[in-house]
C-alpha cells in the first residue's frame, strides 16, 4: 500500500508557489500494531492559543529561515508539537498547497511512521489522536458544510470522530489525500478554493 501511495503522489503536478507566507504540515500514516489498519494522526490545538485555538489540525507550522525546505518545516514542527522521532519517518510524497483564511500557503507532506512511539504534546497541543482510514473513507461519516465567501460558494467535507471535529482546511487536506491516494470520492471544490484569497 505504501508503494502505491508514493506512486500516486509522484504523479501530482505541483503548482508554483504563491507570494504568501509558507507553512508545512505532516499527514502521518501509522499502525498501532502489526494487525491494525492504517490510521492518520491529528492534533487538537490548545484552547489557550490565540489562533486556531481548540481546532483539529495536522502537526506542522510556519516556515522559518533555518528550515532547508517545507518538508523540514513540517518535521521540525511535528517534533516540537508531538515529540515525533524524525528518524522514524519515511517520506511518501506531497500534495498541492491550500491557502488558509489567514493567507498562509499550507503545504502538506505525507509520511509513514516506521515504528510505534509514544507521542507527547507541547503547550500548543491539548490532544493527539489517530483516525482509521476506513472511518474517513466511509461516506456515512462525512458531513458536508456549505462555505460562503463573497463570490464563492462551495461544499466542504468534515468528520466527527470521538467528539473531535475535523473540519476546515484540515478536512480539505485530508479529503485531497484520500481522493488521490485511495480513490475516495469525497466531494471537494478544491480547484475553486485552493488559491482563493478574497477573505
Amino acid at each position: 500500500m505504501l508503494d502505491s501511495i508514493k506512486q500516486k503522489l509522484e504523479q501530482i503536478n505541483l503548482m508554483d508557489a504563491t507570494k504568501y507566507k509558507k507553512a508545512g504540515v505532516l499527514i502521518l500514516l501509522l499502525k498501532e500494531s502489526k494487525e491494525d489498519e492504517y490510521r492518520v494522526l491529528f492534533t487538537k490545538r490548545s484552547t489557550k492559543l490565540k489562533t486556531h485555538s481548540g481546532e483539529v489540525s495536522f502537526p506542522g507550522g510556519k516556515w522559518e529561515e533555518a528550515d532547508t525546505n517545507l518538508y523540514a518545516t513540517a518535521l521540525r514542527e511535528s517534533n516540537e508539537e508531538i515529540n515525533l522521532n524524525l528518524g522514524n519517518v519515511t517520506k511518501l510524497g506531497s500534495l498541492n498547497f491550500l491557502l488558509s483564511r489567514h493567507k498562509v500557503e499550507v503545504n502538506p507532506f505525507v509520511g509513514y511512521l516506521e515504528k510505534s512511539q509514544d507521542f507527547k504534546g507541547n503547550f500548543e497541543i491539548d490532544e493527539i489522536f489517530t483516525v482509521p482510514l476506513s472511518f474517513l473513507m466511509n461516506d456515512k461519516n462525512i458531513i458536508y458544510k456549505e462555505f460562503n465567501r463573497k463570490d464563492l460558494k462551495v461544499y466542504i467535507p468534515s468528520w466527527v470522530y470521538n467528539g473531535n471535529h475535523i473540519w476546515g482546511l484540515t478536512a480539505m487536506i485530508a479529503a485531497d489525500f484520500l481522493n488521490i491516494c485511495f480513490g475516495a470520492s469525497i466531494k471537494t471544490d478544491l480547484d475553486l478554493i485552493r488559491t482563493y484569497d478574497e477573505y
